[in-house]
């Protein structure tokens, strides 16, 4: 209509120029354009939605832009996936894009608050251990034997000793989340991804989407979580 109506005015002579084109097609077209330009403002308005909840579920600000991160990646794979498994663009696809976010975030959300709630008592035992051993590098000329775990140059600063215990807190966070929710969050994905295949199986297109997209979302979900969150947080 856009088109048509000024093409009309101004090239179509005097007694034509009054009348207007009309198609079924606009409105398939509209609709697709509608389509469109709400499951980008739908997707950025769930993806501010949910760097809130993560920020208000963690307390921690790079936590959550972390998991963000996490999720635009999952999305866009997801998206991607399901471009190479031919789909078109209509209301049930758009929907499930948009449902992509919340389902996302759950794996993320474990991880992340293992994380931040990690028992105090294991971290301050691994950062006295760093200090033991750079007291003990620097007050014995000798090196330290070789059956020792962490090895520390005699002349480390006090910079590199308070970096070598921020990436020891680091790494025990991540060895923490992983032991406490990491089984949980496996069996969660995989239970999920194995029933979901029976509805793959149907003859009815809005099943089988539904089966693909669950499928297809917990399997991203799960690595993203577990091989770029967690080592992105360490």
């Amino acid at each position: 209509k856009n088109f048509f109506d000024p093409y009309i005015k101004q090239n179509a002579p005097k007694h034509l120029q009054h009348v207007w084109f009309s198609s079924p097609g606009f409105a398939f077209h509209g609709v697709q354009r509608e389509l469109l330009v709400g499951s980008y403002s739908s997707l950025i308005a769930s993806l501010g939605i949910a760097l809130f909840v993560l920020f208000l579920t963690s307390g921690n600000l790079f936590i959550a832009v972390y998991a963000l991160i996490t999720i635009t990646f999952v999305i866009a794979v997801s998206v991607a996936i399901f471009a190479a498994l031919k789909w078109e663009l209509g209301i049930v696809e758009a929907i499930i894009v948009i449902m992509s976010v919340s389902l996302s975030v759950d794996f993320v959300v474990h991880f992340g608050v293992g994380y931040i709630h990690t028992d105090s008592a294991d971290i301050d035992h691994e950062r006295k251990k760093i200090k033991q051993h750079y007291l003990s590098s620097i007050s014995t000329p000798t090196e330290p034997p070789d059956n020792m775990e962490i090895r520390i140059p005699r002349k480390m600063s006090t910079y590199h000793l308070i970096y070598k215990q921020q990436q020891i807190e680091r790494e025990t966070r991540v060895t923490e989340s992983i032991s406490r929710v990491g089984s949980a969050v496996f069996m969660a994905a995989f239970t999920t991804f194995a029933a979901r295949f029976s509805m793959t199986l149907s003859s009815l297109t809005a099943f089988r989407q539904m089966g693909q997209f669950l499928m297809t979302i917990m399997l991203t979900s799960w690595v993203f979580s577990m091989f770029f969150f967690l080592p992105l947080c360490a």
